[in-house]
């Protein structure tokens, strides 16, 4: 059966979650040059300013081990993926291969793609502060981003002007308006949409041509606004790492328990655009510096100087005061100790909201009995119903 409305737009997005290599092999074959990111913290506007479209480099979700010969055992799954893509030369179509300073684990799987996968010589890593929250956090990035609109002016052989970074800036400020926007029918009381299809579009929107993006997001937003709502479930929100594994929000609202996800708080989610850069300004590259310090901040990078205060705990407490969940998952992956750390501070923050929770550790495939039955836990919990 063809679907209609909302529906089909939402599987337009989810086609591209399936096949982004299609995706983007297609803009190449419009003539489009392509670059892959490895980390959020890459200002995309400028590559797109250049006429570049940036694409996330995502995992496969394959179990695999030939990556331990290249990266540390106790590395996350997610990091060994994104290695493995390069030594199995998925991305091989890519014109350039960028990634910005973050957590150890990125970076080594960034350094295997110039060592051994062929990107040495189209490969640029910005160099980005460790504190962001630091005075001098601006200046530095600043001075980062100018050298690399240098190194991407060479790699093109194009000058970029200040107002081909400006338009890319209201560009992806329009995307990021229009995913809030998105995501704000998670607040309601009978969402339109639910919060995995929601996910999924957020996702697709990484990887894609910010103009189409756009285009259809309002459509999708128009759909939606005319569409009656779905009866709601127990409002269970999600805080935690990268997860581009979409199976996992399609088991939080698959329960044998009627549920609804209502947010999720990671870097392949809200992290990615909640925030906006300053338009206008005199200074493009300030601008975008000033936005990506104002971001939801990655527990890799968020500690105040002189306090130990995380600035990503009063995002997260915003969270729950705005899309009222009714349980909180805290959602990792193993070995990852900047995002377990803060999940220990954040429990007690939590527990004296009154809000229930509970923790999902990842790796490279889903356990989904064993999470199945974890969450159904959770669930019980908050109904109060005896397994």
């Amino acid at each position: 059966m063809m679907k209609k409305g909302s529906e089909a737009t939402i599987e337009k997005f989810r086609r591209i979650t399936e096949d982004t290599h299609a995706y983007a092999k297609s803009l190449k074959a419009k003539g489009r040059l392509v670059a892959g990111y490895m980390c959020t913290h890459v200002p995309e506007e400028i590559l797109y300013a250049a006429g570049i479209v940036p694409v996330r480099v995502l995992s496969s979700h394959v179990s695999q081990g030939m990556t331990r010969s290249y990266i540390h055992e106790t590395y996350c799954s997610f990091s060994h993926d994104c290695a493995y893509q390069g030594l199995q030369h998925s991305y091989d179509y890519l014109d350039l291969l960028v990634h910005s300073s973050s957590c150890i684990h990125m970076a080594e799987a960034f350094n295997v793609w110039v060592r051994f996968a062929g990107f040495e010589k189209k490969s640029f890593l910005i160099p980005f502060p460790h504190i962001i929250h630091a005075k001098a956090a601006g200046g530095f990035m600043k001075d980062s981003f100018q050298d690399f609109k240098t190194f991407v002016e060479q790699f093109t052989k194009k000058t970029i002007t200040e107002d081909e970074i400006e338009k890319a800036i209201k560009t992806y400020n329009r995307t990021r308006r229009l995913l809030k926007r998105l995501w704000e029918f998670l607040k309601r009381d009978k969402p339109p949409i639910t919060g995995a299809d929601v996910a999924t579009v957020t996702l697709a929107s990484q990887v894609m041509d910010k103009q189409e993006c756009n285009r259809m997001l309002d459509r999708l937003i128009k759909q939606l606004e005319s569409e009656p709502g779905k009866e709601p479930g127990v409002r269970l929100m999600v805080t935690g790492g990268a997860c581009d594994d979409l199976r996992i929000f399609e088991l939080v609202e698959g329960l044998n328990y009627p549920t609804t996800l209502v947010f999720v708080d990671s870097c392949t989610a809200a992290r990615y655009f909640w925030f906006e850069v300053p338009e206008d300004r005199p200074d493009k590259l300030e601008a975008i510096a000033e936005g990506l310090i104002s971001r939801i901040p990655c527990p890799a990078k968020d500690t105040v100087p002189g306090t130990g205060e995380k600035k990503r705990f009063r995002f997260v407490q915003q969270f729950i005061q705005d899309f009222k969940p009714d349980g909180v998952l805290f959602l990792y992956q193993r070995f990852c100790s900047p995002q377990s750390m803060d999940i220990i501070a954040l429990k007690p923050i939590v527990s004296m909201m009154g809000i229930p929770y509970t923790e999902l550790e990842l790796d490279t495939t889903v356990p989904t009995v064993q999470f199945g039955t974890q969450l159904e836990a959770l669930v019980e919990i908050i109904r109060q119903v005896a397994p």
